[in-house]
């Protein structure tokens, strides 16, 4: 049985193919910063897959206030908010988004799958069941 998978693994070429015929979607080499146009293969293209939706990667000022944030907490948190990543401008920024939409707290999320297991464990108990549609979006 090992070596079938193993036949099966040397004569995938299915990927090759399609790189070759330039359409193959993945791992891309990326030569610029982050926009609604990057540079890719030394050409400027259409970026229609980035998380960036509101278009802040490249705003001066965030990246002047990364560059401060940097130089104060280094270039990570080393740990999950739950256990020793949470920092003061996590909380600071947390009370003035609830501020701002006026409401008594905000919790920040990094990924769309902790939002998802954050909020779904709130408004669920173990005996109700929940139907993922496979129209979400995946996380």
């Amino acid at each position: 049985m090992q070596k079938k998978l193993q036949d099966r693994i040397a004569s995938f070429k299915d990927a090759s193919i399609i790189r070759e015929m330039g359409i193959y979607p993945y791992f891309r080499t990326i030569q610029s910063g982050q926009g609604t146009e990057v540079m890719l293969n030394d050409k400027k293209v259409l970026m229609f897959g980035s998380n960036s939706y509101l278009g802040l990667t490249n705003h001066p000022t965030i990246i002047s206030a990364a560059k401060k944030a940097t130089e104060k907490y280094g270039t990570g948190v080393a740990g999950s908010r739950f256990l020793n990543g949470t920092l003061d401008i996590h909380i600071e920024l947390e009370n003035r988004l609830a501020t701002y939409v006026g409401k008594e707290a905000a919790v920040l999320f990094s990924t769309g799958f902790q939002v998802n297991l954050g909020v779904l464990s709130c408004i669920t108990e173990n005996t109700n069941p929940f139907r993922h549609s496979h129209i979400s979006r995946t996380s």
